[in-house]
């Protein structure tokens, strides 16, 4: 099967259309695509943390990526506040595992634990 890989231009492209809207913290690329394990039709997963998400209904956030979203394959993203991604990390959970073995594609990554 082919790989697709990340196409980092229209991912850079992406996430400074949303930076213009919802300020981003930080964007954390995870799954298959981190991996380089990617299938050419598999999505972008993706964590956005920005403080603009406050007060957003969930769907809205989602739907609001979705909408910046341009590329040809989907997009699986978790749209949290820093509080709220900051919570997540410390549990068990997608969250934390993306933090570990994903890949900072905006912002600066948390320092090693």
């Amino acid at each position: 099967m082919d790989h697709l890989g990340v196409d980092e231009r229209r991912l850079t492209a992406f996430l400074e259309r949303v930076h213009a809207r919802f300020p981003l913290g930080r964007a954390i690329l995870f799954g298959s695509r981190a991996r380089g394990d990617e299938l050419v039709d598999s999505d972008y997963d993706l964590v956005l943390v920005s403080p603009a998400f406050d007060g957003m209904d969930w769907s809205d956030r989602i739907r609001a990526m979705q909408d910046l979203w341009d590329l040809d394959v989907g997009l699986e993203s978790l749209c949290y506040t820093p509080r709220e991604f900051a919570r997540k990390a410390a549990e068990i959970s997608t969250v934390a595992e993306a933090v570990r073995e994903g890949r900072t594609v905006w912002g600066t990554p948390a320092p090693a634990v």
